[in-house]
């Protein structure tokens, strides 16, 4: 399968709205406003918002693609506000409309007036929302920003947001046709995930060909789930990029927590799942909840181990044996070498998780499902349950995305869980599903695919 490293244009499809503006201005509340759910995270603190994040959503009765983008302007030292601003040009390089958002209660500020300036180089049709406009006439000293009529709401409360949806309706263009090929269901949606400042973004960015994720050195930079597409063969596949997850006691605020919630909502939509590991550190026992995570929420799982220019050949045999000792209560997961700086190994990974999402979606005709299981149990017959005889008499498979075998037995309560255990090895070996999460439900009473016999 061939991987082209061009990324799939969104604007293409629906017209594009970014949210832009100063830090801590409530654009990630107007986006949660607008969208009717909490998917941007919020905070009280400026930075919140790192990387564009981008969702369908419904502006009166037009299909758009809202983007959120990181502050601009503000925080002269801060080390990440370069990358936002880089975020920020490239979510206006596909806007179809701008949402410039300033703060009512702070009024006008000079970094709102550099904002608007660059707005209009760009020359996008924009949308001035004066937010936090609880109090009266908060609009009125933003007409010297020279950005036409603001519009005043409270996002937070609902506050003229009706007018202000109305007034945004009449400023989105229509809807640009696109090619059949857009159109479809992605191949494979992968999610990677790992701990902070393991290299996930990097790895991205590699396969993406552009830093689409913003990438630094310090801990937690990416904080929301966020979706990129990539054109791959005839199709393109779902690419998920999560925070940093940390330990359970070390999710000091709300913001770690959330970030946390929507990772595990990222699992839930992806087919496969790349553990990202830190060659140049020791495995940890928060890398090992993350894989059970992963396949607990019926993600296929495969593991890469990261910045292997750091390790010498001696180093890596020594983290191969840690790595299998700590892997000992999973099966067949299989770990591949990369370093994502470089792109050293990512094209086969890329193609290794797409075979991996395959093979979770892996389906089975009933016929050949219960020949198999009639030659488990003549290879090994089933544990008698107090002396009685345990007979597994039919199977049938219920689902995809872990496969999902439903399994009628005489005595399902009595089926021991060393039995389960090598019935899910037997099918997995049988039918290649490496690192795929095989599930198994027993059920008793009668087979009912069985024909009825008339008396």
């Amino acid at each position: 399968m061939n991987q082209r490293t061009n990324t799939l244009q969104i604007s293409g499809r629906l017209p594009v709205i970014a949210i832009v503006g100063r830090p801590n201005v409530g654009k990630s509340t107007l986006f949660n406003r607008l969208l009717g759910k909490r998917k941007a995270i919020v905070g009280d603190r400026p930075g919140v918002t790192v990387d564009r994040l981008e969702t369908e959503c419904l502006i009166g009765a037009r299909d758009v693609v809202l983007v959120d983008t990181g502050g601009i302007g503000e925080g002269t030292h801060d080390v990440m506000q370069p990358a936002i601003d880089t975020q920020v040009e490239a979510a206006l390089a596909i806007a179809d409309v701008v949402l410039f958002v300033v703060d009512g209660q702070a009024g006008s500020t000079p970094v709102d007036a550099a904002i608007a300036s660059k707005l209009r180089r760009h020359q996008i049709p924009v949308l001035l929302v004066v937010n936090k406009a609880e109090k009266p006439n908060s609009e009125v000293e933003f007409f010297g920003l020279g950005m036409g009529d603001p519009v005043a709401v409270s996002a937070a409360h609902g506050q003229g947001i009706r007018d202000f949806t109305d007034q945004l309706e009449m400023l989105i263009p229509e809807v640009v046709e696109v090619a059949d090929e857009e159109q479809q269901q992605p191949i494979a949606s992968i999610a990677v995930i790992g701990r902070p400042n393991v290299g996930k973004s990097t790895l991205i960015n590699a396969w993406l060909g552009k830093e689409r994720m913003v990438v630094s050195d310090i801990s937690g930079t990416t904080r929301d789930a966020i979706d990129s597409d990539l054109v791959y063969g005839n199709g393109f596949i779902r690419l998920v990029d999560t925070a940093g997850q940390r330990k359970h006691g070390r999710i000091s605020d709300i913001i770690e927590f959330v970030a946390r919630v929507k990772a595990v909502q990222a699992f839930r939509r992806a087919d496969s799942i790349v553990m990202v590991l830190d060659g140049s550190e020791g495995v940890v026992e928060q890398d090992m909840r993350l894989m059970q995570l992963a396949q607990d929420e019926g993600c296929a799982l495969i593991v890469a181990v990261n910045k292997l220019d750091l390790l010498t050949e001696d180093d890596w045999k020594h983290y191969v044996e840690r790595l299998d000792f700590r892997m000992r209560g999973f099966t067949d997961i299989p770990v591949y070498r990369i370093t994502a700086k470089s792109s050293k190994g990512v094209k086969r990974l890329l193609d290794e998780a797409v075979k991996a999402a395959e093979r979770n979606r892996f389906e089975l005709g009933t016929g050949e499902l219960n020949r198999w299981l009639q030659s488990a149990q003549e290879a090994q017959h089933p544990p008698s349950d107090n002396g009685a005889v345990v007979k597994l008499k039919y199977a049938s498979q219920i689902a995809t995305s872990p496969p999902t075998i439903k399994i009628f037995c005489n005595r399902p309560k009595g089926l021991k869980v060393s039995y389960r255990r090598y019935l899910e090895q037997s099918f997995r070996k049988t039918f290649n599903l490496t690192g795929v999460p095989v599930r198994f439900n027993f059920a008793g009473g009668k087979n009912p695919y069985a024909p009825e016999h008339k008396r």
